[in-house]
């Protein structure tokens, strides 16, 4: 009876070996991230886990220590994040106005702008005014400590300039910034019902203080 016990049990954890224990973490299943101890595989670098890409053993960065995402490795020192809207698209339509669909008086385009609420950024940020329904910025940005905005999330909001009457808001929404958006460089998010994209690209730096 024991041996038919032991015999179940051994068939068991090739079924579910994740179960059983740790499976193995090598370079040749991990190449796009680290080990950890546990047989895990990061393949997003973080502060907890941050080592070079294709097996290498993950390391936790010691207190005063960041992961930096390009070198691989623990740096002394904080990392801030710029985060700087990039690009939108809107609908060439006002979808709450249907007597009057279009986003201006006169036809023309909308007016777009993005604000921008980061998290311990003194105030809020504003692109540029851009007429388009694809418009694009380079400024209105905010940097803030990383680890911050892995905490709290920005909010955002984008709307159509009128100097004639009261600006046509598309939304704003709170978006929480991930590991995995750090690591990309960039985020893209929608917001119902006029922008069907907006991306944000993110850029970092590294400092003693």
């Amino acid at each position: 009876m024991n041996r038919l016990a032991s015999v179940l049990l051994a068939l068991t954890c090739a079924l579910l070996l994740p179960a059983c224990g740790p499976s193995e973490c090598t370079p040749d299943n991990c190449r796009d991230g680290c080990c950890t101890a546990e047989a895990e595989c990061i393949r997003e670098q973080r502060d907890d886990a941050c080592g070079l890409r294709g097996g290498a053993a993950c390391e936790g960065c010691a207190s005063g220590s960041v992961c930096h995402l390009q070198r691989q490795s623990c740096v002394v020192g904080v990392m801030r994040t710029q985060v700087q809207p990039i690009r939108a698209s809107i609908l060439d339509f006002n979808p709450w106005d249907e007597e009057d669909p279009d986003w201006d008086l006169d036809g023309s385009p909308p007016d777009v702008v993005v604000e921008m609420r980061c998290p311990s950024a003194p105030e809020r940020s504003r692109t540029e005014t851009v007429q388009s329904l694809e418009p694009r910025w380079s400024s209105g940005s905010c940097e803030v400590v990383s680890s911050n905005l892995l905490k709290n999330p920005i909010e955002i909001s984008i709307f159509d300039v009128d100097d004639f009457s009261l600006d046509d808001e598309f939304g704003t929404i709170h978006y929480q910034v991930t590991p995995a958006d750090l690591n990309r460089g960039w985020f893209e998010i929608d917001i119902p019902e006029a922008v069907t994209s907006l991306t944000f690209f993110l850029s970092h730096t590294y400092s003693e203080h």
